[in-house]
Formats: structure tokens, sequence, C-alpha cells
């Protein structure tokens, strides 16, 4: 009887043997059969209750303490639980990503006369050249130059339009990092009254960002020009986690964009490039290569930006904001462009010609070298 169960164990185990290998044969022929494709896809809001992250599905969206690459549940572990592919496929994924403008490391400081030597002039200092003080003052004291959220309260005299304010005038600025500076305006109870609040405060956030555009348009900024920026501190008062009521301040920026100005949203779409990996049987981030700048004229390929590109880096027009971008910033966009694109394939060591536009006041065209190599 003991031989007979043994004989009926090997033939269940050849049976298995024999079942999984036509499974994996007809995976494979699948693979051979399809050449791959790049697609383009757009999370849902039910894809972000697929996340293993409860702040993604809560929020819908990711965010820098939740990236899009992470590794555990970042978009892939999205995509795996809903796409099968064959290698070389590409899946252009459009999410949502959490990028607030707030008040972060905030450095006080109070112009001395060599500031006013060395930046300004007759003892004051003009708009553009207390940006440079920020700048030159938040690296010093900081040790590593400004990222997007960094403050600099500064103390000085200021002379703009022909005024010259009081020696112990505060003004914030606030980086979008260096060496870009916007001055933070602070609501007064004037402005506040204009929006037709009664208390130096509004009663939620969206009512906030109704408003204060129209009175842009209508009473502070009626003759801005287009690509003006300026950033808004205002008070909300709202229920904190247990019900009380209390005052928040916060900064959002606005745009002048179309004849009118806009809010800029905490939460833009962006969009990344994930790869099959046929061994593995999950997506994975692409970008696979690190585009290195280069002066080497000598290219091997050629890509100009398109306006759709723009946009999915987080870009209102068709080109780069140069007030609001660094050439870093930049180069790192166009990077995460080149690995988006399916255009040209590239391949490591190649030098890609890229050609765009920059806007800083005017629209720029540009040109620069990138040279593909793996991390």
């Amino acid at each position: 009887m003991t031989m007979f169960k043994n004989i009926i164990g090997l033939v269940l185990v050849f049976l298995m043997t024999i079942a999984c290998d036509p499974l994996k044969e007809i995976n494979d022929s699948i693979d051979d059969g399809r050449s791959p494709v790049t697609s383009d896809y757009t999370f849902t809001e039910d894809d972000y209750g697929l996340s293993c992250n409860a702040d993604v599905q809560k929020f819908m969206s990711f965010s820098k303490a939740v990236p899009p690459d992470n590794d555990t549940c970042g978009v892939a572990q999205v995509l795996n639980q809903k796409f099968y592919g064959v290698s070389g496929d590409i899946m252009n994924t459009t999410y949502n990503y959490f990028n607030s403008l707030y008040k972060g490391t905030t450095i006080p400081y109070t112009a001395t006369q060599s500031d006013y030597d060395r930046f300004g002039g007759f003892g004051s200092l003009s708009l553009n050249s207390s940006i440079q003080v920020c700048d030159s003052v938040f690296t010093l004291l900081n040790g590593s130059p400004a990222v997007k959220s960094d403050v600099v309260s500064l103390t000085a005299t200021y002379y703009e339009n022909g005024n010259t304010t009081a020696t112990d005038t505060l003004i914030e600025y606030i980086s979008f990092g260096s060496p870009i500076w916007q001055q933070i305006y602070v609501l007064q109870s004037d402005d506040y009254r204009a929006m037709e609040q009664s208390h130096d405060n509004f009663n939620s956030k969206d009512n906030a960002l109704a408003r204060i555009p129209t009175w842009l348009n209508l009473i502070e900024k009626p003759y801005a020009s287009e690509g003006d920026v300026q950033v808004i501190q205002y008070s909300v008062s709202e229920k904190d986690s247990d019900g009380n009521r209390v005052t928040k301040d916060y900064v959002t920026e606005f745009n002048y964009k179309n004849k009118t100005w806009v809010a800029i949203s905490d939460t833009q779409a962006q969009t990344g490039a994930y790869k099959w990996d046929n061994e593995t049987k999950l997506w994975n981030v692409s970008p696979v290569y690190t585009f290195v700048v280069t002066t080497d004229d000598k290219y091997d390929q050629e890509y100009t930006v398109t306006a759709a590109d723009y946009t999915s880096v987080g870009e209102s027009y068709a080109n780069f904001d140069g007030r609001n971008n660094t050439q870093e910033d930049i180069d790192t966009k166009i990077g995460t462009i080149l690995n988006s694109q399916s255009e040209i394939v590239i391949e490591e060591g190649q030098n890609i010609k890229v050609n765009y536009v920059v806007y800083d006041g005017g629209a720029n065209d540009k040109v620069g070298y990138y040279k593909a190599t793996l991390p």
C-alpha cells in the first residue's frame, strides 16, 4: 500500500512539472509574437486606491514623502496589479504629484553697509539686489544653496519706484531653488476688507483661492505682464484634527496667464516612463539613463522638446520658465523628458542634441548636449 502511495505521489509531481512548462511556453510565445509598444496611461481615482500607502489612497497623489519612484508603494506597484507587458514595452504614466509651496527653513538677516555697498547703492536695496542678498546669505549661513520653499527674512532699507522705506522694513523672500527668489506679499487688513472678509482671514482655503485672483486683477496688480509671478501669504480659520478652530497661514503662487491671475495648484499632473522587465514580470521605473551636460557638440541623435513634454514636467507653456527654473532645473527636466519620450531610441554613451525654449521676459531658443550614462 505504501509503495502504491509513493507511485501516486511521483505521478502527481510529474504532472505538476509538465503543467508548469506549457504555461511558461505560452507566455514566452506571447512575448515573441508581439512587438514592444509605447503606450500612454493616466491614473484614475480607483488606481490610487490600489496603492499600498494610506496617504496616496487618501489624497490621490504621490509626494516628496511617497515619491512616484518609491520601491514599495510607487507608481509601478499600481501598474503591476493592472497590466501585463512584453519585453521592451514602455508605459508613459501620468499621475498626480503634490508639491505645495510652504515656508520651510527660514533664515533671518539684517542687511549691513557692506551689503548695500556690494549689492545696492546709496544705502538701500532694490528688489533685484535684495534677491541677490537673499541667495548669498542663505548659502553662506545654511551651508548649501536654497531649495524650493526656503525663506530669508530680510530686514533692510528698500528703494523701489522712487520711494525709500524705513531702515527696519522686514520683507520675506521665498525660494523656488537657488538663484530664483520671489518676494512674499502678506495680506493686510485693508486687503481682506477689499475681498469682503470681516476678519483678517478667510473661512477656507478654497474661498481664499477663489477671491485672491479677482483682487489681484482688479486692485493689487491690474497692469501685470504675461508670466508675472506673485506669492501671497494669507490666513485661514479652520479646524484642527481635534475639532478646534485655529488660524493657519498659507503661501500660494499666482501667475499672470492670458490676461488674468491664476493660482498654481499644489497638486499637478506629472508623467513618468515605466518599462516592462520580462524576467521579473514587473514594471520598473524608467528613466534608465542619467543625462550629463556636455560641451561636446558632436551628437549622435537630435531631439526637440514638444509642447506636451513641457507640460509633463510641470511647465504651463511650451517653454521652460527661466524665472522659476535654474539651468540645473532645466537640465534635470530635459533628462526626464529624454527618458520618457519614444521618438528616438537612446543608447548608453550617446550624445543627444536637445532643442528647447526658455522664457525669461521673451522666448529664447536654446540648444544643449546631453550624454546618456547608466547610473
